[in-house]
């Protein structure tokens, strides 16, 4: 498999980081179909809120919530679908080619092509040296680089989804007991609650618990899949590292896993992976350097 020097090669090579701004690209896409599915579910809450039951226009925000939750299983869904399927696609590339790791046209397809991916890499607009050094890569002996890098992959994903499932779940519970309490406090029916609250923010609504539920799908897998990535590591007679034939067999069944879990949910916000980034990267760096302590290179 690869070594320490061949993985931070590879990563800062110019072909990784042009995949790595593909990658970008293709999210923001995605993200921008998120945040206007989330702006106008906004919107339309809070107009329901506004309006109120008692209005003439209650009736029409009513149904303009309804529809716009039409609107977004049948429209909005399949288009952020879209680019996140290229998205996860981009990803594997980048990590198969910097890991060393077989391709799996059975699981993931074809590859995408490099004309597209210097299309899409063409229109990023960011800072690339936030894209250099994707990976802590551990000064470890082989295998131990390799599988410090997909238990990154796992640890790192399944702590900051968690954060924001949590986050999501918080807004909901938030929303939904700011309608009862102001039902009861303005000694409205039931049938008020639910057509001038909860029927307007039905995207809203929709859109918190089918955010919350993968998040929280995505990061029961990656625990489970990190718990066997750790016991591997853990265990010194593991046949996974006695054996490269078996080695190759289990990263590519982990970077499987990694690529079905990220078809479900596509990264999160830029902003929000920053705002615990240091913090995140400090405690696995103290990973690292136990792993370089217990399995130094020769």
């Amino acid at each position: 498999m690869t070594s320490t020097h061949r993985i931070t090669d590879r990563q800062d090579s110019d072909a990784a980081l042009r995949l790595l701004k593909a990658v970008a690209v293709t999210h923001s896409y995605n993200q921008r179909a998120q945040t206007l599915s989330f702006g106008v579910s906004i919107a339309l809450a809070v107009a329901g809120l506004l309006i109120g039951p008692g209005s003439r226009y209650g009736t029409a925000v009513a149904l303009g919530g309804t529809l716009w939750a039409a609107v977004y299983k049948m429209v909005m869904e399949p288009w952020a679908e879209r680019y996140l399927r290229i998205a996860a696609t981009l990803q594997e590339r980048f990590d198969t080619d910097v890991l060393g790791l077989p391709w799996n046209r059975v699981v993931v397809g074809d590859r995408v092509g490099e004309d597209e991916v210097s299309r899409l890499s063409r229109h990023f607009r960011g800072d690339e040296d936030r894209l250099r050094g994707y990976y802590l890569v551990a000064n470890a002996a082989a295998p131990y680089d390799l599988l410090f890098c997909l238990e990154q992959n796992l640890a790192w994903g399944s702590r900051i989804r968690l954060r924001f499932a949590q986050m999501t779940l918080f807004m909901l519970v938030l929303w939904s007991v700011a309608g009862v309490l102001l039902t009861l406090a303005t000694g409205a029916t039931v049938a008020g609650l639910v057509i001038g609250w909860f029927v307007p923010s039905l995207g809203l609504l929709l859109l918190c618990l089918g955010t919350y539920r993968i998040q929280m799908a995505s990061t029961r897998d990656r625990l489970r899949v990190l718990g066997l990535v750790r016991a591997v590591v853990d265990e010194h007679s593991s046949p996974v590292i006695a054996s490269p034939a078996e080695l190759t067999l289990f990263a590519r069944q982990v970077q499987d896993a990694l690529y079905h879990m990220r078809r479900l949910q596509p990264r999160l916000p830029a902003w929000y992976f920053q705002r615990y980034h240091d913090e995140d990267r400090s405690d696995f760096q103290v990973r690292m350097r136990e792993l370089e302590g217990r399995f130094p290179q020769s």
